[in-house]
């Protein structure tokens, strides 16, 4: 294993370096380096979801310039790789707010369209990182998206709700009976997504849920 590993590093050198700029430091964390783990002005940051399917959420880090940019890359611009230091980023604010007691995670999915264009889903490589992480289970895809919408940032706050409206379907709530559950996207906004996806999870028998984003636009 040890072996494989040294091969590994030596076609994919990445000790040492930062997967956001590229450039290689010492004593790199979780993959960011200092100059911009500043640049992105980590927070931990919990919000009131005002809703009664999800109390609250929780996200990592400011929506900044740089963070926007970042988030940018991540979704449209084929850079999957950044789920590793972005994951990380959640995974601490999982520790730094105590979040704990939970059973599983499931993450926001993608409709197949826009999944087999993009190549991915984003927050389902952040909710596979989260997982093994805290060592939690992550639902496989339980979690469905069976109407293709338009993006919610083409939108405003009015069409929001209407666009997600029975957008989602649970293949099998038995996984999800009882559990509280952390509920994984990339980035909050007015919310609706969370929301929409957590009312039919608690309307299929979870306990609780739990939402954790990267970063997040929505008013406090």
């Amino acid at each position: 294993m040890e072996y494989i590993s040294a091969i590994h590093e030596l076609l994919f050198p990445t000790r040492d370096l930062c997967y956001l700029c590229r450039e290689r430091y010492d004593n790199i964390h979780g993959s960011i380096c200092d100059n911009c783990r500043g640049l992105l002005q980590v927070l931990n940051r919990e919000i009131i979801m005002d809703s009664p399917f999800m109390e609250k959420a929780y996200y990592a880090i400011m929506y900044n310039r740089f963070a926007k940019e970042i988030v940018a890359d991540f979704k449209f611009n084929g850079k999957s790789y950044l789920y590793r230091p972005l994951g990380e980023l959640m995974v601490d604010t999982i520790r730094a707010k105590k979040l704990e007691g939970l059973d599983i995670v499931l993450f926001v999915p993608s409709h197949r369209r826009r999944e087999a264009i993009r190549g991915y889903n984003q927050s389902e490589l952040l909710a596979n990182h989260i997982s093994k992480s805290i060592g939690l289970p992550i639902s496989n895809k339980n979690l469905m998206k069976i109407r293709h919408t338009k993006e919610q940032s083409s939108l405003d706050r009015h069409c929001r709700e209407a666009n997600l409206r029975n957008a989602f379907k649970l293949k099998d709530k038995s996984e999800i009976y009882g559990k509280r559950i952390l509920l994984i996207d990339d980035i909050i906004t007015t919310g609706f997504t969370m929301i929409e996806c957590a009312k039919l999870l608690m309307e299929n028998g979870a306990s609780e849920v739990i939402g954790l984003a990267l970063t997040s636009s929505k008013r406090l």
